[in-house]
């Protein structure tokens, strides 16, 4: 009874702190856009979107619209020392370095090669950066059988790549172009297959189309169940790993003793 008089007293103080608490899906939900809030925030300094300063009223168009639109503005950090305790280590160490655009134009080109967001325009093979100092201004190059067959800009796709890095599914009517399944049916086989944003080829200037994400209710949620999917992937794939490595092992072990009685 002794050991319980604690928590009761932490209850009663909280009930009276709070008398009217939020409901666990709203506690799930609002984690979820503060984490995709602060991957804009991320992507978009990362990528020259804005400069170092995070307050909401020098935000650019391109970033104080979507973040309006998804309802994100209010869960969005206001000091570096808030954005630094969501970010790891390596997005940290990124975000500091005086290159980050580099960084940035390196980990979108990596991540549209590998397929992350979907094929590319134009049915491109895939991308690379434009030499350093080239006259149009374009950052990307469409490439084909090795030729270059569209160009596009870096910067474009910055909240495509937040999107990645939060692990939001990117839900979107316009995604359904071009027929066949329906928009749920692609959704849930998208979840199925990667749980990240996926892009439709629509023009052949660039490298993959972005859209609004559509309906903003459950985007927290939504980003918080595959992020837990994720994990959830991870830990098997290392639990996979683990039983390979004992059977290894178990096998040296025994031809190490059948050695040993030779």
């Amino acid at each position: 009874m002794t050991d319980e008089a604690p928590l009761t007293a932490l209850r009663d103080d909280g009930q009276r702190r709070v008398p009217d608490p939020p409901a666990l899906d709203e506690v799930v939900e609002d984690a979820g856009r503060q984490r995709l809030a602060a991957y804009y925030l991320y992507s978009a300094l990362m990528a020259g979107v804005i400069g170092d300063d995070l307050a909401p009223a020098r935000w650019p168009p391109k970033l104080a619209d979507p973040m309006r639109r998804m309802g994100l503005a209010k869960f969005a950090v206001r000091t570096d020392r808030g954005l630094d305790a969501q970010l790891t280590p390596a997005e940290l160490q990124a975000l500091r370095s005086p290159g980050k655009q580099a960084l940035f134009a390196q980990l979108l080109v990596g991540l549209i090669n590998r397929g992350a967001f979907g094929p590319l325009c134009g049915d491109a093979d895939s991308v690379r950066l434009k030499e350093p100092g080239s006259a149009d201004g374009g950052d990307l190059e469409l490439i084909k059988e090795q030729r270059v067959v569209g160009i596009c800009k870096v910067q474009d796709h910055w909240e495509l790549v937040a999107q990645y890095l939060a692990g939001l599914p990117l839900f979107s009517a316009e995604a359904d172009a071009g027929g066949g399944r329906t928009t749920e049916e692609k959704v849930a086989s998208q979840l199925k297959e990667t749980g990240i944003s996926h892009a439709v080829s629509l023009a052949t200037t660039l490298a993959v189309s972005l859209h609004p994400i559509g309906a903003a209710a459950g985007l927290g949620t939504r980003l918080v169940r595959e992020r837990i999917q994720t994990d959830q992937n991870e830990a098997d794939s290392l639990k996979y790993l683990s039983g390979e490595l004992r059977i290894l092992r178990d096998e040296a072990y025994r031809e190490t003793r059948h050695s040993q009685a030779s």
